[in-house]
């Protein structure tokens, strides 16, 4: 059947609506769109600290609509931590709930300090050797920031269908325009003004997704610096090819997208060290950021593939009521996603505590009207809700303030982690077992038993090949045993042994013993003379075992690794 929503994305600069009709979860009618320039001073990194101020700027957007839709609200917030999950394969929607809310504290450490609303999207099913897995795309909001959202919808008479992240919002657009080739993989970045959402996609399922904190904003204001202009210049300068290839050097250029690109650069490359069979054949760029003149050049010589852009939007049906051109498109991705598949951050009891308090100050203020208190009643009313909605936004950035810490657990995770790949990367490549090949010759020496000679050895990265003779079987097994012995030498074997007259004995030195045996001096030690002796090859590996165990300790305690990514970031 057939839904009628109303699709809100509020971020600090605008806010957008769409009003659109969901066919399926892979097909929806936009039947209009509409944005406005968010209030100065209402909100604050996802967090409504100005209710009324953003329930008058949507008021004016939804006339008409709001008594025929629900509300969906897709929220941009790094309050949000967002974590890719692979957890027991278990059926039904309950079942993973359960799962994830068990282990919540171990894949979101800053939910043990507060109250949080978790979600999820299942991204793939899939099998290993341990049975069969589920691949889940984890979100942990803080509960009074989607608390905003409920007031928001109560001020406008709205009824709210959902709550989404904006990076799902973005991932179900996703999946509808790559193509089902899984060995097919794509950079999706979504430049937006604050923020860069980054997106490796495996044919339409998303193996990675991460944000980082730059975006067109970034560019503008390192341009701002480096060539002394307004924000006004610097964005057109920005937007004309021509002109800023004539005012800009390609140094300058560097320094103004350094941190956009290297933050985008260390994700690539976190994904090259996790998948090296997955090569980035192609880059998809969209976003207000795509605007950026000269940022497909830059992408595609610093990462290696070639840059394209969505020309058209599969599963999107825009109506021709609504006048929308397909760059204009692009800037409602978010509100187009959010009505496909919303990931579902809902408060469960419907209204909050403070949207219950609203509406009973809106029945003691119809009271007071049916009395007959007028002006005076009405001002004292007004005054008092405007001092509970100033208490409640000091509240708000207090509560902003303490959930600081969480944002900092997780990047000092992301970034520890990071580091002790990038040392284990370098030391994998500069260790040879050759180090310990010192070590096997002093042991040679102390182990070879007499009667056994070597002639030759070579050793290749910790391959061992030994050449020599001994003057009877019992000596040849002798050395072996010993040799067998050494703790760091594996894969022993000997390919070949023959028996045969070996050159360089010396008759006139032999003499008769005792039992009438004769006997020969073979480099300065006396032997039975059977005439015959036994040539052998032998080869062996050698392990450095104190490199491996120092590998196996940093492994299982990641944070003795020193952060030596640039300015501890990501």
């Amino acid at each position: 059947m057939d839904q009628r929503l109303l699709s809100i994305y509020i971020s600090s600069e605008v806010i957008r609506v769409v009003d659109a009709t969901r066919k399926s979860a892979t097909n929806i009618t936009v039947n209009s769109v509409d944005e406005v320039s968010t209030p100065a001073g209402s909100f604050d990194d996802g967090y409504i600290t100005d209710v009324l101020e953003i329930a008058s700027a949507i008021r004016g957007k939804i006339i008409g609509k709001a008594g025929k839709a629900k509300a969906i609200f897709t929220i941009s917030s790094k309050k949000i931590a967002s974590k890719e999950v692979v957890i027991p394969f278990v059926n039904g929607t309950k079942k993973i709930n359960s799962v994830l809310n068990a282990n919540s504290s171990e894949y979101f450490p800053m939910s043990t300090t507060g109250e949080f609303i978790f979600a999820y999207n299942v991204m793939e099913t899939f099998q290993d050797d341990d049975g069969k897995k589920i691949r889940v795309n984890a979100v942990a909001a803080p509960k009074d920031l989607v608390e905003g959202y409920y007031e928001i919808a109560d001020e406008l008479k709205l009824s709210v269908y959902d709550i989404d992240y904006v990076g799902n919002s973005v991932q179900q657009l996703l999946k509808l325009q790559m193509s089902n080739n899984e060995n097919d993989t794509n950079l999706v970045l979504q430049i937006e003004k604050d923020a860069t959402f980054v997106n490796i996609m495996a044919g339409k399922d998303i193996i990675l997704q991460r944000s980082v904190p730059y975006g067109k904003n970034a560019v503008i204001n390192s341009i701002m610096e480096i060539k002394k202009l307004t924000e006004k210049e610097a964005i057109e300068l920005l937007r004309d090819k021509d002109r800023m290839d004539r005012s800009v050097t390609d140094e300058e250029y560097s320094e103004a997208v350094r941190y956009l690109i290297s933050s985008i650069g260390r994700i690539v490359e976190y994904h090259r060290s996790r998948n090296p069979e997955r090569i980035i054949d192609g880059i998809k760029v969209f976003g207000e950021g795509a605007s950026i003149a000269g940022i497909d050049e830059v992408l595609r010589q610093e990462l290696g593939a070639e840059v394209t852009r969505f020309n058209t939007l599969n599963g999107i049906k825009v109506s021709q009521k609504s006048y929308l051109s397909a760059d204009q498109a692009l800037r409602f991705l978010a509100c187009f996603g959010a009505v496909l598949s919303p990931i579902g951050l809902k408060i469960q009891s419907g209204k909050t505590k403070e949207a219950s308090s609203a509406m009973l100050d809106k029945i003691l203020y119809a009271v007071i009207a049916l009395a007959a208190v007028v002006m005076i009643g009405i001002c004292a009313w007004y005054q008092i809700k405007f001092a509970l909605k100033k208490a409640d936004v000091e509240f708000k950035k207090t509560q902003i303030n303490t959930l600081q810490i969480a944002e900092d657990i997780a990047n000092q995770y992301e970034e520890t982690l990071n580091a002790y790949n990038t040392v284990k990367t370098f030391t994998d490549t500069t260790h040879t077992n050759n180090v310990v090949f010192l070590q096997f010759i002093q042991d040679l020496e102390k182990v070879m038993p007499t009667g056994t000679h070597v002639d030759d050895i070579k050793a290749v990265n910790g391959s061992v090949t030994l050449k020599g003779y001994a003057t009877s079987k019992e000596a040849l097994a002798d050395f072996i045993v010993q040799l067998k012995g050494l703790d760091y030498i594996t894969s022993f074997s000997i390919p070949s042994f023959q028996v045969k007259k070996i050159e360089g004995w010396e008759e006139s030195e032999a003499e008769e013993n005792e039992n009438d045996e004769t006997t020969v001096t073979v480099d300065g030690e006396e032997y039975i003379n059977t005439g015959e002796i036994l040539e052998f090859d032998l080869s062996c590996t050698i392990v450095d075992k104190s490199f491996t165990a120092g590998i196996i300790e940093m492994a299982t305690d990641p944070s003795q690794v020193s952060d030596t990514t640039e300015g501890g970031e990501e």
